[in-house]
This record gives C-alpha cells, sequence and structure tokens, in this order.
C-alpha cells in the first residue's frame, strides 16, 4: 500500500526513485531527490506508481531528524519481520531505518560533487583515481573524435578519406549528401558510420537502406559485421532497391540511404512510363526524408542528366529536372576553373602560380575572401625569404576555399583514387598470360577468320562474329551451341540466358550467306574431336597443379600430372604442419563455362574444395558458398560466372584467374574491383587465359588493348565507364573489318584519346573532390589515429573502473586473444535492479580494446565511446556519486613531520567544454529541433575540445590560493596507495577516520569551507592566464573558420538569391557563430570530482 514517505517509482517518467510527499484521492505528489539542496516535485496519478524495495549496494541518505542534519550510507539489507532497512554507514556503524527516513537519488546525474563532500559522505580515493582515469579517457575520446562516436566505436579501419567524409557530414546540420568516391574508396563504410552516428543520436528514430538486389546480403552483413546493426533492433529496414513498395508512404523516415543512385536517377528519363512513375515514388520518398544519403561513383562528365537527376533528388528547389540545359551550362564553365585549379598546387613552381593568380582574381572577382587570399599570396611570391611551407599553405587555403564554396553541389563529397595513394595501392598486380595448349586451336581460329572475311560487312553479321570471337575464347562446348543455333535456327534458352533475347534472335534469323553453312560445319567437326593435348579447362588445372606443386614442395611430381594430381589431393586432406592453400578465384564470363569448370575441378581436388558463385543460384546459396569459402581453409577455389562481378568483397584473395575475358571492360573493371579495394593486400596475383599463341590471335589482340591501351590491369578505369561504353561500338566495327591487326593499332589511338578525357575529368574533379591533406583534416585524422592506437591505455583506464572498483569480473575469450567480457558476480558492488536496467544488454557479447583485433572477428566489439558497455558505465558514473568526492591523509618522507606543518587543502578536476546554452537559445528561435544540438555539439568539439582541468588549493589561510609550486604538485598529484613505500602512503579519511577532519576544519564550519574552496577554485581557474590563453586562442582560430563558413553561404546565395533554404541557413548561422564564439571564451567549467587533503610528514593522529 502507497502511503507517505513511501520509495516509489511512476510509469508515467524516467526520473526513477522518489518519495511521496503528499496523497490526494487519486493523485499524489512525488519528491525527487536530486541532492540535499536540489529536489524536483511531480504530481502523479496514484495508479501509475509502484512501491520500490531498495536492493543490496543501493546508495541511500538519512535525515536525522534535522533538515541540516544528514547522513549517507548504503543499503545492506531487508529485514522483512521488522520491515526495516539495514544501512552500512562510513563511520563502520550500522544504521536502521524505515522506508520513511530513507531518501534514494532519483535518475538525474549528480550537479556538483562538493555537496557529497560537505556532508562527510565521500568515499575511498580508490574509487576517485580509477573513475578519474575513465573519465579523463571517455573526455579524451570524445575530443580526438569530435562527438563522432558512431565513427571511433564502429569495426572499421580508420582510413584520412573516409574519417573527412564522415566529418563533414556528421557536422552538418542539413545531412543531405552524395557520397561520390571512386570505386573502391569504401563508400559503404562512409554510409555506414553515418547511419550508426544516425542510431546512436536518434535512439527513437528509424532509418531505410535501399540497395540493388545482388547486393542486398553484402550491405546486411557488412552493417553488422562493422557497425553492429542488431544491437538496434527493428529500428533499420534493409530493402533491395526494387521492394520500395513495402514502405510505408505516409512514414516518416529518419534517415535514408540509397546505394547505386545513379541507376535510380536514370528511371527519370526512361521512354517507359511506368519506370518514370518508379522514380516518382523514389523521389517522393527522397523528398519526405529529414536525411539521405546517395552513393553513386557516376562522374558528372557525360552523365550530366543522371546526375540533375540524383541532385534533384537531394535539394529539388536548386537543382530542376527541366534545367538540362542550364545544368549542362553550369558544368560546362566550371571547366575553366578546374583548368586553373590542376596547375595551381601545392609544390607548383613559383612562376606557375603567379601566372595563375591573376585569372583566379577575374574568375572570382566578388569574392573578397579569396581576393585577400590571393593577395597574401602574391606577397609571399615576391618576397625571397619567403619559406615554401608558407607559401603552400596558403595555396591549400585557396584551393579548399574554391571546392568548399564552387563545388558543383557543394553536398556532394568526392575522393579519387590518385588523392588516395597512401590507403590503396597502385594497380600494379603480378600478371601473368597463359596461352592454350590445345591443338585445334589453329584450325579453328582459321575457319573463324575465314567466315568473318567471307560474311557481308553489315550489322547483324558483325554482331554474329562478336559471339563466335567471345565464345572461341572460352570453353567451346558453348561455341558448339552457337554454331548449332546458327545452322538450324533453332533458339536454344541456355544462350538466351548467356547473351540475351536480342543476341540469339539476330544469331537464328539472319540469312545465312553462301559458304557459311560449310564453314560452320566444318568448325563443329573440329570441336567434336577430343583434343590431344588438353582443352581450357585441362589447361586450368595444370595451371592449378603446378602452382599447388610449388606451395607444397611437390614439384618432383610434375612430369606425372596424374601422379601430382594425387599427392596434392592427398595433402590437402592430410595436410602436414606449415601447409596453406592460396584462396583463389576463377572468373568467367559464361554460366555453362562456370558449371563445367566446377565439374572438372571436383573431380579432380574433391567437391569440398570447390565453392561457387552463380547465377541460379538463391541469395542464401550464394552467401552459404561464399562463407564457406572464405572461413574453411580446405575449401581454396570459388569459381564465378557474371553474377560474381559486381559488389563483392574478395580483398583477401590470393589469386584472380581470368579464364576467359569479356568484351565490356567496364565488367572486367568491375571482376578487378573484387579485389582491388582499400585494405587489400599489395600482392596479389592475376592470370589471364588468352586463347591460342599464334601470331594475329584476335583473343591476344583484345587483351593487350585491355592491358596496353586502357592499362586496366594497372589503374582503374571506373572515371572512364562513359568514354569505354561509347567505344564499344567502334571497337566491334574494327573487330570485324581488320580483327587482330586493326585491334593492335588502335591501342596508340586509346591511349591518347584516354589522356585527353582524363584531363577533362581531373578538371571537373579539381573542383569537387575533398582535400584529405588539407592541415585541420591531416591534424585531426592523426590525433584520432595516435589515440585510438593507445589501445592499452584504455583498456587500462575502463578495466580500473569497471573491474577494480565496481568488481565486475573479467572473462577472457578462449579462441581470441585480447577479447574479453565483463559479467557481474555477488561482489559487484551495484544494486540488482542497476544491473538489470543499465547492463543487461552488454555483458553477454565479447568485445576487445584493439581495433586491429575487432577487424579480424565480426562478432566482437569494440570498446570505445558510442558502444554499449562504455555508454552504460559513463552513463552510470555521471549518475553514480562513488569516487565523485575523497579524503585522505598523504604521509609524504619528504615534508616536515612537526606537529601544526601540515598543509591542507583541495583538489579539484573540472571537466571544460564550450557553454553552448547562448547557441541552444539560437536553435531554439530558428524551430530547429534537439538533434540539431547534438550535431551542433560535435562542430564545437572540433573548434574547442573537451577537457579535464584539476586545480589544487591550498587552503590553510585566508584567503584560499591556487598551489603553484613544484614540488608540492608532484606530491599531490601522487596516485592513492593504502600501503607504505619508501617514499609516501596514504590514508582515507573515511568511516573511522572521519573525525581527524575536524582537527584542521571545525565542524562547524566544514560545509561552508567546502563551498568555499568550490567558489575559489573556479574564479583561480578561470583567472589562470594559461587558462585564458587557451581559450582565447582556441577562439581565434574558431572565428576565422566559422566565418569562413559564413562566407561561403554568402556567396552561394549571392549567386542564387531565390534559394531561401540557403539565406535561413545563413541566418541561423550567423548567429550561431556570435554563440559558439562566446561559449568557447566563456566555456563551461562542471566540477566532475573533488577530494580533501592533508599532506604530513607523519601519519595521522585522531583526536578523542
Amino acid at each position: 500500500m502507497i502511503e507517505l514517505g513511501s520509495l516509489v517509482q511512476s510509469q508515467n517518467n524516467d526520473l526513477g526513485i522518489g518519495k511521496v510527499t503528499r496523497i490526494s484521492d487519486d493523485d499524489a505528489i512525488v519528491e525527487y531527490f536530486c541532492s540535499v539542496g536540489q529536489r524536483l516535485e511531480k504530481t502523479l496519478p496514484l495508479n501509475s506508481l509502484s512501491k520500490v524495495r531498495l536492493q543490496a549496494q543501493t546508495r541511500c541518505y538519512i535525515n536525522l531528524g534535522t533538515q541540516d542534519t544528514w547522513i549517507i550510507g548504503r543499503v545492506f539489507d531487508w529485514d522483512e519481520d521488522r520491515r526495516k532497512y539495514q544501512i552500512d554507514l562510513p563511520d563502520k556503524k550500522t544504521a536502521i531505518a524505515i522506508e520513511q527516513e530513507i531518501y534514494v537519488r532519483c535518475n538525474l546525474p549528480i550537479v556538483d560533487p562538493i555537496e557529497t563532500l560537505a556532508m562527510k559522505g565521500q568515499e575511498t580515493p580508490y574509487f576517485h583515481d580509477r573513475r578519474l582515469a575513465f573519465v579523463k579517457c571517455l573526455i579524451k575520446q570524445r575530443a580526438v573524435s569530435r562527438g563522432m562516436t558512431g565513427l571511433i566505436s564502429a569495426n572499421i579501419n580508420l582510413y584520412p578519406h573516409q574519417v573527412e567524409v564522415v566529418r563533414r557530414v556528421l557536422e552538418d546540420p542539413i545531412q543531405r549528401y552524395l557520397l561520390a568516391d571512386e570505386v573502391g574508396l569504401g563508400k559503404t563504410i562512409e554510409a555506414g558510420v553515418i547511419l550508426r552516428q544516425y542510431l546512436l543520436d536518434e535512439p527513437k528514430k528509424r532509418a531505410v537502406v535501399l540497395v540493388p538486389q545482388h547486393l542486398l546480403q553484402q550491405w546486411r552483413i557488412e552493417l553488422e559485421n562493422k557497425f553492429y546493426l542488431s544491437h538496434f533492433p527493428e529500428r533499420v529496414v534493409v530493402l533491395p532497391v526494387d521492394d520500395i513498395h513495402r514502405i510505408n508512404p505516409k512514414a516518416k523516415v529518419g534517415l535514408l540511404i540509397l546505394d547505386e543512385a545513379h541507376h535510380i536517377a536514370a528511371m527519370a528519363t526512361s521512354k517507359d512510363a511506368a519506370v518514370r512513375q518508379r522514380f516518382e515514388t523514389y523521389k517522393n520518398l527522397a523528398h519526405r526524408s529529414d536525411r539521405l544519403l546517395l552513393l553513386s561513383a557516376t562522374p558528372v562528365l557525360n552523365h550530366e542528366q543522371d546526375f540533375l537527376a540524383m541532385l534533384h533528388l537531394l535539394d529539388p528547389t536548386t537543382y530542376k529536372l527541366e534545367d538540362l540545359a542550364g545544368f549542362r551550362a553550369r558544368v560546362e564553365s566550371r571547366q575553366e576553373i578546374g583548368k586553373v585549379l590542376l596547375c595551381f598546387r601545392e609544390g607548383a613552381n613559383p612562376s606557375v602560380l603567379q601566372t595563375n593568380l591573376q585569372q583566379l582574381q577575374n574568375l572570382f572577382a566578388e569574392d573578397q575572401y579569396l581576393l585577400n587570399l590571393t593577395q597574401e599570396l602574391q606577397n609571399c611570391l615576391q618576397t625571397s625569404e619567403t619559406l615554401s611551407t608558407e607559401r603552400d599553405k596558403i595555396v591549400r587555403e585557396i584551393r579548399t576555399h574554391i571546392s568548399d564554396t564552387y563545388r558543383l553541389h557543394r553536398r556532394m563529397l568526392r575522393n579519387r583514387r590518385a588523392s588516395v595513394e597512401d590507403v590503396i595501392f597502385d594497380r600494379n598486380v603480378t600478371l601473368k598470360e597463359e596461352y592454350d595448349l590445345d591443338e585445334r586451336s589453329p584450325d579453328i581460329y582459321e575457319l573463324i577468320e575465314k567466315w568473318r572475311t567471307t560474311a557481308p560487312n553489315e550489322e547483324s553479321y558483325r554482331r554474329i562474329f562478336l559471339l563466335l570471337f567471345l565464345t572461341s575464347g572460352t570453353w567451346l562446348g558453348i561455341l558448339e551451341q552457337v554454331i548449332t543455333a546458327r545452322l538450324s535456327s533453332i533458339r536454344h534458352s541456355g544462350l538466351i540466358r548467356e547473351f540475351g533475347e536480342d543476341d540469339i534472335h539476330i544469331l537464328t534469323t539472319t540469312p545465312k550467306f553462301p559458304e557459311e553453312a560449310e564453314i560452320l560445319e566444318s568448325l563443329l567437326g573440329i570441336i567434336r574431336q577430343p583434343s590431344e593435348d588438353g582443352d581450357r579447362i585441362e589447361l586450368l588445372t595444370i595451371i592449378l597443379l603446378y602452382r599447388l606443386s610449388e606451395i607444397l614442395g611437390l614439384q618432383s611430381f610434375r612430369s606425372n600430372i596424374k601422379q601430382l594430381c594425387e599427392r596434392v589431393k592427398q595433402r590437402i586432406k592430410r595436410p602436414v604442419p606449415g601447409d596453406y592453400l592460396p584462396k583463389i578465384v576463377i572468373f568467367t564470363g559464361f554460366e555453362q563455362t562456370c558449371a563445367e569448370i566446377i565439374r572438372s575441378l571436383s573431380d579432380t581436388f574433391g567437391a569440398g574444395t570447390i565453392a561457387s558463385h552463380k547465377s541460379e543460384q538463391t541469395p542464401a546459396q550464394v552467401e552459404s558458398n561464399l562463407n564457406q569459402f572464405k572461413s574453411n581453409p580446405n575449401c581454396f577455389i570459388l569459381v564465378c560466372d557474371a553474377s560474381g562481378e559486381e559488389g563483392r568483397n574478395f580483398q583477401f584473395v590470393d589469386w584472380m584467374i581470368h579464364f576467359d575475358l569479356p568484351w565490356s571492360p567496364n565488367r572486367l573493371e568491375q571482376r578487378i574491383g573484387r579485389i582491388d579495394r582499400i585494405g587489400r593486400p599489395i600482392n596479389v596475383e592475376f592470370t589471364v587465359l588468352v586463347g591460342a599463341d599464334i601470331g594475329d590471335s584476335p583473343h591476344d589482340a583484345w587483351y593487350q588493348l585491355l592491358k596496353n591501351g586502357l592499362r586496366i590491369f594497372n589503374q582503374s578505369i571506373a572515371s572512364l565507364q562513359f568514354y569505354v561504353d561509347a567505344k564499344l561500338a567502334e571497337l566491334e566495327a574494327t573487330l570485324f573489318e581488320s580483327s587482330a591487326s586493326g585491334m593492335s593499332e588502335t591501342i596508340e589511338k586509346i591511349q591518347l584519346e584516354i589522356a585527353e578525357e582524363q584531363v577533362k575529368i581531373s578538371e571537373q574533379n579539381a573542383l569537387d573532390e575533398i582535400d584529405t591533406q588539407e592541415e585541420g583534416a591531416t591534424q585531426y585524422f592523426q590525433e584520432l589515429d595516435n589515440y585510438d592506437a593507445r589501445h592499452l591505455e584504455i583498456k587500462r583506464a575502463v578495466e580500473g573502473w569497471v573491474e577494480d572498483a565496481l568488481h565486475f569480473q573479467a572473462f577472457e575469450n578462449s579462441n581470441l586473444a585480447e577479447a574479453w567480457r565483463y559479467q557481474p558476480n555477488k561482489r559487484t558492488l551495484l544494486p540488482v535492479d542497476e544491473l538489470r536496467s543499465r547492463f543487461a544488454n552488454h555483458t553477454e557479447q565479447f568485445g576487445t580494446y584493439n581495433r586491429r583485433v575487432a577487424n579480424q572477428s565480426s562478432d566482437i566489439k569494440l570498446f570505445r565511446i558510442g558502444e554499449g558497455l562504455v555508454e552504460a558505465l559513463f552513463s552510470y558514473i555521471d549518475w553514480d556519486d562513488r569516487g565523485r568526492a575523497f579524503a585522505l591523509w598523504r604521509t609524504d618522507q619528504s615534508w616536515d613531520s612537526g606537529e601544526g606543518m601540515e598543509w591542507f587543502g583541495f583538489r579539484f578536476n573540472y571537466v571544460v567544454e564550450a557553454n553552448l546554452e547562448i547557441a541552444r537559445q539560437v536553435l531554439t528561435k530558428a524551430k530547429l529541433d534537439d538533434t540539431k544540438f547534438k550535431i551542433l555539439k560535435r562542430r564545437t568539439d572540433a573548434l574547442f575540445p573537451p577537457i579535464v582541468e584539476t586545480i589544487f588549493i591550498d587552503a590553510r589561510n585566508e584567503p584560499m590560493c591556487v598551489v603553484e609550486d613544484e614540488n608540492l604538485l608532484n606530491i599531490l598529484q601522487l596516485p592513492y596507495k593504502d600501503r607504505s613505500n619508501n617514499q609516501y602512503w596514504d590514508y582515507n579519511l573515511a568511516k573511522g577516520r572521519l573525525k581527524i577532519i575536524d582537527d584542521f576544519v571545525d565542524a562547524s564550519k566544514w560545509q561552508n569551507f567546502c563551498y568555499q574552496a568550490r567558489s575559489t577554485s573556479l574564479e583561480l581557474l578561470s583567472k589562470r592566464l594559461d587558462f585564458i590563453n587557451l581559450c582565447e586562442q582556441r577562439a581565434k582560430v574558431a572565428e576565422k573558420k566559422l566565418a569562413n563558413r559564413s562566407e561561403q553561404l554568402r556567396l552561394r546565395l549571392n549567386r542564387q538569391t531565390w534559394d531561401y533554404a540557403v539565406a535561413e541557413e545563413l541566418n541561423v548561422e550567423s548567429g550561431l557563430n556570435e554563440a559558439i564564439l562566446e561559449g568557447i571564451r566563456q566555456p563551461q567549467i562542471q566540477l566532475d570530482s573533488v577530494g580533501f587533503i592533508i599532506l604530513s610528514g607523519r601519519s595521522p593522529v585522531q583526536s578523542e
């Protein structure tokens, strides 16, 4: 029964335990105890209240009958018979109290720990030291990550370009971005970090991720393994892009992610009305989503229409679908700026910089900020004593300003492979060619050449010849089917799957020219003869066996392939110590070839050694096969048809074999892109089966064109996809008209055309790409990366609190070094209800402090801020008063041991951060919700990283003063030691030693004494010269950065005077700038913990 004085909880709020102070018919007034001097009253329905039984270890306050006399203790037990609590008190005594006498702090965090000390409710300095180390670790993580907890706690490698993309998005109040990194640079990772941060920031909101069907499973695995999606149950929907109808059209989507967004954009201009209507559905969803991420590597050059549609999804006001001409004009006008920026780089010759300065001044005559920078550079160039580093710094500032202000869309972020060479290696693969052994090859080539030279030079025959060319460069069973279909005019379903309806229609309906049937019959006769030297699949088997013989030390058996094969199979079944089977992926463009390779290699090495990735398989089958290939050391070969060319990550593979080469270089680029990714090993071998070793081989000519013309094995051609697609029709004609010789002659022309195309692309990208080497970005990444590597230091700080102080028990993972989990036991110093409410979901899964260990195991958490256990601990110490206050007597051999020569005073630990109260008012006035405040806080953390400042106060005399003596500071800063050593030892002034404090400060004056010290410490810290200089220095840097941001918005508004969104953003930004600067100059100084210290050369003696 609820009565006056009852301890209760309400289902109507999250304030925790309160005390009933008044009861009416249906309501009760509940008082929530924040501290002795701070209470909160709430009127609540009686039926929303339930009585609370306090658990052991619950911190409680007991009123001794007067408003001024309180004692602090912890619940030891509940006596059911007497209906009373047994309370352990600080002085080793025990109190028996009824429920009405007991107060328990509500869930609101502690405002000021000085009150605990003033009440002499402090606990051992052992807690203080470990808590402070933990707090410093958390504050440092927040500082180096700029509050991006979703980044630092993600199970990813940290790369500068990805971190910079994430930072730009997460510090922007308007998070609608096109992530446009080139292929292989990790757009999925960037989107995953932003998604994780959103889920951490917005615990009640949801996100939708729409991806192509063939990438669906990969996205789901990536989001779980790297971003722990299962920790946010039912909050993220990951769907195939075609399943958009499953999303409620009226649902409010907080964050929408669209992968391969250019495919959706292309629907906007489809000739099919149904497809255009689908685009409208995507558009409506994008426009009503609060935050939007579009992922696409498509370059703007030659893709203006699709690019405009993507930007329309982001910003329909500025980028209208019907204004294609205007958009193309903008793209063209950027070319001139790009030309200047290509030459205007750090390290450029001063004469080149001088030449381009005038052009920049003419191009941006209204940009006063830029003109000031150009004048500054002009002065540097005219002074011979100027250091090149100073000149380069100004050049970088100019480039960054132009890029950030005049990019095609200010929320389009692009990194190029050429700009991130430190994290993705040049495509200098070890390339080896293998030529067919098949003695039938010359005759097949001769007859196909005869067909080519005899056939009419018409488009349909050119297309049929392409089919003959492609199928004669793979398993010859498909060539046999093509010839049979041509002769019989019968369509074969297998061929339709390989080539599509259109090509097979041409193959079977185009009239046969004279002599064609005779040529094709001769071809069939040759193909149907068994090969004495072995066909291409047998060649593949020999290549594999030879390589395995090198790895397993079986070279002596090479002269007998059959015997070698048996020996290899034995070693696979019964490996010897040190054996290692390389991971090999074999690509073919044909489903039937894939099946034949799998059948043959399974017979040779055993079915368990081969995995497959085939078009006919379900997504579940594919994932099962890939998991087998990756995790089973004996499953070392993966055979893929065209279905494996997109989206997969095979960077763990040692060797890629191209059984045949596709006609589309962009498909070959996709294949190579499965390995050519961030974090891949440097040594990757490529083997290409290039056909017959005969003069004028068209297959070898095609290979040489890919290798030397497009240089596809040395560099990514992802940015050249439009050029390549346009070139294919011309190459098809060349192949038909001139065969190998024509292809070879084309190589030099292609090299020149690509060089011209790359200049145009570079001119466009010069404006849009991110400069990850910009001074601020480089410094930020280095600080983040350096601290993240100090994982042993982080481990000591966390375990010092969770294990040593709170007595959670650490269990190491028996299967993985450096992985632990922390679980409560009977000794754990937390009430059961706190364990249940705060830690229940965070004590079962293993985690690690070492990022490298986490990267190697997908089910291991990374212990950083943002991770569940660390966040639960952070939340708990913000509420718990343990470790917030202490008092100690330090006996130091170097100090005078005479009575009356003791030093006594205080230690204050303050958390200092920018004061954002005025900034919050600006957001409220602009009617911006609390989510914008979290983003603002991240921005401000970048300008004024939070720190922990400690100040010692000498309290022996009036007025109290700050301790500046180095020798004294060195003694006071030593860690707590309750056992003697050669130099010093400490005594905890709590429980039975509390009265020692009274010998130095009169008990009746103690509370006022503590509060006086508190106000004095704050005043002295605020006036400390190094502290003032720190605030002013950071305010000066912040003022420049904020002014530059506002100037960029102003310049955009000058060019787009009708853009009300930019005008409103500029208006809010102006108000925020002033508030942020004021908050940096006058930061928030929050007392985190406090201690009273007596220093003497002798041990304490307690007076009677």
